[in-house]
């Protein structure tokens, strides 16, 4: 029995030709029985892209690589298999910046990232209620039309980086809790809102599919901290999707 394990670069810079890497080993596969194979289970290979200038929202310099499993089965006595995509995994290499939080730093892009809130705790527990209810009850939330679904436990959501389209986010959800609540000014309350203003979901996304809700402030505040660590640790750039999980 032989398997292969290869490693396919290939360069997404936007804006720019695909480019080989400056450096790369000589050897890119490895063929192996199962023995060999569980003798010595790592194997690394180091490549080196081109450094294609200074940190800039349109240069934020994302190559991307494909890890693939190869596994090929001979007998003397039985007909040949082959199975040419056995596994496989996609990463990215990117040079963000703070947005990421590590400014360089790699990730498995087809990992499903959740963020993860809880409604036995007592510190964001506003906020786990309303996205819970956004998600299952989401005609039960305001804006309220019938068929009204929200975005983020089954279908994703995706990161916002643009400021002025997070701002119209913010607006959308704070009039509609002006027009729901009233005046809440003066009052520990804010105007919570799911999707968050950060995703290309929000509120001011075509069709309405958001909730708005006045919670406490701390709660809200905390509920916020937590998604951008949540951003960070996955280093979750524009674009990029996740998911919203409740837990009891």
């Amino acid at each position: 029995m032989e398997d292969r394990a290869e490693l396919q670069p290939h360069d997404q810079r936007l804006g720019k030709r695909p480019q080989p890497p400056d450096d790369q080993p000589a050897v890119t596969t490895r063929s192996e029985n199962i023995g060999q194979w569980t003798a010595k289970p790592l194997w690394q290979l180091n490549y080196t892209s081109p450094d294609t200038g200074k940190l800039e929202p349109a240069n934020t310099q994302v190559v991307t690589g494909m890890i693939t499993l190869d596994m090929r089965v001979s007998s003397r006595t039985a007909v040949p298999w082959t199975d040419p995509v056995m596994a496989y995994s996609s990463v990215r290499f990117d040079y963000a910046g703070p947005t990421a939080g590590k400014h360089k730093g790699t990730v498995f892009t087809e990992a499903r990232v959740e963020l993860v809130m809880s409604l036995k705790a007592p510190a964001v527990d506003q906020s786990a209620r309303h996205i819970l209810d956004a998600q299952q009850l989401s005609e039960r939330t305001f804006p309220s039309w019938a068929g009204k679904t929200v975005p983020g436990a089954t279908e994703p959501l995706h990161r916002l980086i643009d400021k002025d389209k997070q701002k119209k986010n913010r607006e959308n959800a704070i009039a509609t809790c002006n027009d729901v609540w009233g005046d809440y000014s003066g009052t520990k309350l804010q105007c919570d809102e799911y999707p968050f203003t950060s995703t290309k979901e929000g509120a001011a996304a075509p069709g309405n599919r958001f909730s708005a809700r006045l919670i406490e402030g701390t709660d809200n505040e905390t509920g916020g901290r937590r998604l951008n660590d949540m951003f960070t640790l996955n280093r979750i750039l524009d674009g990029d999707a996740f998911y919203v999980k409740i837990t009891p």
